[in-house]
């Protein structure tokens, strides 16, 4: 799968099992009891939510926060606003002010799965991985079947050499995969650590040669496959 299918694959994943399909009902939830107001402002946000989504779904995230701003101008108290405007400003690079959208959807709700996906991307697009890992944790805490945030946790804890606790998550969302595409993914992410704790390793030692088939044609279909696999690209991590 190349980067373009694979990060395509991962937005679909992420608006699929995020829930974030567009629903005025449930987007203006949150919306401020103003009896004349209300239905004026809660209309407006809805049709700016579903613009919004729109361009976050052809990928343009630079529109796409053009016009949730807007919607988090007409109504402040709007938390689903602000939610869909953090993920537009993560995607389109606004890391700060992704997180500070965030950090006041905190102080006005609990947070949810996606808001803890959300804020551990944007940290870890700054090279935070400690905290991006913790956000991860915290999302996979309330749902363990949150596939975006076990992809990313995985991602995160291979590039800060955890590479055990990788090939465990990539077990788990395998195992746990509701369909074939999330399970050619969480093979493609098994994969993936496997490369990186190769490439760590020859780094290392020059001298560490393993088949090609080790990491083109391998699975976590079982415990015992992955521990099997696992020693084969050098010592655990310490």
């Amino acid at each position: 799968m190349s980067g373009r299918k694979t990060a395509m694959f991962t937005l679909c994943a992420i608006i699929v099992a995020s829930g974030i399909s567009f629903n005025v009902a449930q987007a203006t939830a949150s919306a401020p009891a103003k009896p004349v107001r209300q239905n004026i402002v809660s209309n407006t946000v809805g049709q700016l939510l579903q613009k919004g989504y729109e361009q976050m779904r052809k990928g343009n995230y630079e529109l796409a926060v053009r016009i949730l701003a807007s919607a988090v101008k007409a109504d402040p108290d709007s938390v689903s606003a602000r939610r869909y405007l953090a993920f537009a400003l993560m995607r389109n690079g606004s890391l700060h002010d992704a997180i500070y959208q965030l950090l006041i959807i905190q102080r006005m709700a609990k947070a949810t799965p996606f808001d803890n996906y959300t804020l551990g991307e944007a940290y870890a697009k700054m090279g935070k991985l400690a905290e991006a890992e913790a956000c991860f944790k915290e999302a996979l805490k309330v749902n363990p079947n949150y596939d975006p945030a076990r992809a990313s946790l995985i991602k995160s804890l291979a590039s800060t050499g955890k590479y055990d606790e990788a090939f465990s998550e990539c077990l788990t969302g395998y195992k746990a995969a509701k369909t074939e595409m999330l399970t050619k993914y969480y093979r493609i992410l098994y994969q993936h650590v496997q490369e990186q704790k190769l490439s760590l390793h020859r780094m290392q030692d020059p001298s560490v040669s393993v088949p090609a088939s080790t990491t083109t044609t391998t699975s976590p279909t079982t415990t015992t496959q992955v521990q099997t696999q696992s020693r084969t690209v050098g010592e655990t991590r310490k």
